[in-house]
């Protein structure tokens, strides 16, 4: 037997600027169809500039029982390549062959109606998978108790929250028996306990023969739970094999090699991240930090349009995949509605707060309604213990948790 359930060949999507944004309901058709006609009446001397490949020519094979890891920057093609996968868009070009019923989990508000309850939109997403009403139903409490939300499962789900909205879901998608499970970066929208819930899952579908594709940027994830993994880049394949080697690979295309860096600055967005870099205090870029020494990260980035309550996030991860901390511009910044321009963020972290080892810092930057771009491994420096004297005395090297902290320590004496 063909152990092959997933073929692509040769598989290309373009897009008319302006047409990635549209959603797929009979309202956005409609609009599309007039936006068409608009431009087919307008004259078609630009024509090539408003066309936007975002896959081209992409092929892989997927085994039975694999897991799959889709990585790669914002706008590298990776939803794109899903929706034609699950059959919401068709391709411009080549072809995707798929053996088996596909469940998918794409972006949050994909699936549902809005109006109908959490119990109603699991008989539903059912009968669209061709299950037996009474199959359904023997599935119903096993979906319930692994969403967690039984107090809210006959309320409308457009009342949901996202999180919500999310684990009901995966639960949906993972319980009715997909012989194939596709699942795009939401699971970033539950929290950690739950996160961990659906890795367990999927790794235990795949144990049954089942197969998973993956996209995430979350590095961890991807490495404990996929054999391997297919990189993507401007729309093509970069690199698919093990994933350790891939996920390398990714970490030294988003360091560019160095610790000054630029990025790509799609200007279809209305801010972008163009540059980051580490360095001391006194500007001098660096790699290597005592514990006792002051990190410095220049995050650079560029506004199109006025946005208000714009922030740059810094997330620190130790040793590649363990989340330290997190650092933002938040409400008190001096700017809070920026202007169009370019800027600089800069984060300091004090000396003796960072334990020794490696650390790459994971970028994004948006507003409290949109995240508008996330880089994943910007940056890496690593921390030793260099100074023997203010630090590596006795029992202070084996310090437990994740930072060094001396604290405010005050003592008193009664009697």
């Amino acid at each position: 037997m063909n152990d092959t359930v997933i073929s692509v060949e040769h598989l290309s999507k373009s897009f008319r600027l302006g047409e990635m944004q549209r959603g797929h309901t009979l309202a956005d058709a409609i609009n599309g169809l007039l936006r068409r006609k608009g431009v087919e009446e307008a004259p078609k001397k630009n024509a090539e500039q408003q066309t936007l490949w975002a896959l081209k020519d992409v092929s892989f094979t997927v085994n039975r029982g694999e897991v799959l890891g889709i990585i790669g920057r914002n706008g590298a093609g990776k939803s794109t390549l899903l929706k034609i996968l699950s059959r919401i868009v068709s391709p411009t070009e080549g072809r995707a062959v798929i053996e088996g019923r596909v469940g998918a989990l794409l972006e949050v508000g994909t699936g549902f109606s809005g109006e109908l309850t959490g119990r109603e939109n699991i008989l539903l997403s059912g009968t669209i998978l061709g299950m037996s009403q009474e199959e359904i139903r023997d599935k119903m409490d096993e979906i319930i108790d692994f969403s967690g939300i039984e107090r809210f499962i006959d309320t409308p789900v457009k009342r949901y929250s996202s999180g919500m909205y999310t684990r009901l879901a995966f639960a949906v998608a993972a319980h009715l028996e997909p012989e194939i499970l596709i699942v795009d970066e939401v699971l970033a929208v539950g929290d950690v306990e739950f996160q961990r819930k659906c890795l367990g899952k999927m790794n235990a579908m795949t144990k049954g023969g089942r197969t998973v594709l993956f996209v995430s940027h979350n590095m961890g994830a991807v490495s404990e739970l996929c054999s391997h993994a297919l990189l993507l880049q401007r729309g093509q394949v970069h690199a698919m094999g093990e994933t350790a080697q891939i996920v390398e690979e990714y970490a030294r295309l988003q360091r560019g090699g160095e610790q000054g860096v630029s990025f790509d600055d799609d200007e279809s967005l209305p801010c972008s991240i163009t540059a980051a870099s580490v360095t001391d205090t006194k500007d001098n870029a660096a790699s290597t930090f005592d514990i006792a020494d002051e990190v410095v990260l220049n995050i650079h980035y560029k506004v199109r349009l006025p946005l208000e309550g714009l922030q740059v996030v810094l997330v620190l991860l130790r040793n590649m995949n363990e989340v330290f901390c997190s650092f933002d511009t938040d409400a008190l910044d001096s700017l809070p509605t920026r202007e169009p321009g370019s800027y600089r963020a800069q984060c300091r972290l004090p000396g003796m707060f960072l334990k020794a080892g490696n650390y790459s810092v994971r970028l994004a930057i948006g507003t409290p309604d949109r995240l508008m771009a996330e880089i994943e491994s910007a940056l890496t420096f690593d921390v030793e213990e260099l100074s023997q004297n203010t630090y590596n005395k006795g029992y202070r090297k084996e310090r437990i948790g994740h930072i060094i902290s001396r604290g405010r320590w005050s003592t008193e004496r009664f009697g």
